[in-house]
């Protein structure tokens, strides 16, 4: 299946013009415009990343698809989260009602799902080994997509790499099925709770240019680490 494509950005989803708008949808927005007006291609006009699934099972079969689901509304509410940034009485004077760029932003939002038993479920795990034999692979697929136009060294979605195994899957079921209200938090401990929203879930990243180039890596990094939901949309 070819992925979306996507139209213009309309300028007064970004530009600083009223009604105000939400700063980081806002300034990601722009970022995507500059990126229109460059290239064409595969899932021109979007973000976000592709997903390996190593993890194959009965029951992973069930809880994968509502896992996927659960995710992207996890990363709707942080696109959202901007626009309540303080909390009680001030975020109530500051909130920023105007949703149009959130909405937008999240539109935008693409996920490729890989799901290859034959090729990746030998590699569940979370061993050195198996996330350079994930990197590889991962690689490969990006040499056999069409990105005409791009150049796949600035676009994160054939640059690094998601992936969820029998963990991670787990982690990603056990988070309530809805993220909390968009709303302004009533006081710090609600806020506190807010800024904590997915982050009990967390999925492997990998930067696979990174984990190609041995010479670079350190004895405490090595291209790969934990993200929650929340980190995806920042």
């Amino acid at each position: 299946m070819a992925a979306p494509t996507f139209g213009p950005i309309p300028s007064n989803l970004w530009n600083r013009a009223p009604p105000e708008k939400s700063g980081r949808a806002s300034d990601h927005l722009r970022a995507l415009d500059r990126l229109l007006k460059l290239n064409e291609g595969y899932a021109n006009g979007s973000w976000g990343y592709t997903i390996l699934r190593t993890v194959y099972t009965p029951e992973s079969d069930a809880l994968f698809p509502a896992a996927i689901e659960r995710l992207k509304r996890y990363v709707y509410y942080w696109c959202h989260y901007g626009r309540f940034l303080s909390y009680g009485v001030l975020c109530e004077k500051s909130r920023i009602d105007y949703a149009e760029p959130n909405d937008e932003l999240f539109r935008r939002f693409y996920l490729d799902v890989i799901e290859d038993p034959k090729g990746l479920a030998h590699l569940d795990g979370d061993s050195p080994d198996k996330f350079m034999a994930i990197s590889d692979y991962f690689r490969r697929w990006v040499a056999g997509v069409d990105i005409s136009g791009y150049n796949p060294y600035e676009n994160p979605r054939f640059c690094n790499c998601l992936v969820i195994n029998t963990e991670g899957l787990a982690l990603l079921a056990q988070l309530p099925d809805e993220p909390p209200p968009l709303r302004c938090a009533v006081d710090l401990k609600e806020k506190q709770d807010f800024l904590g929203t997915g982050y009990s879930a967390w999925i492997w990243l990998l930067e696979t240019q990174y984990m190609s180039q041995p010479a670079l890596h350190e004895d405490s990094y090595c291209g790969w680490l934990k993200v929650g939901p929340g980190d995806l949309e920042k």
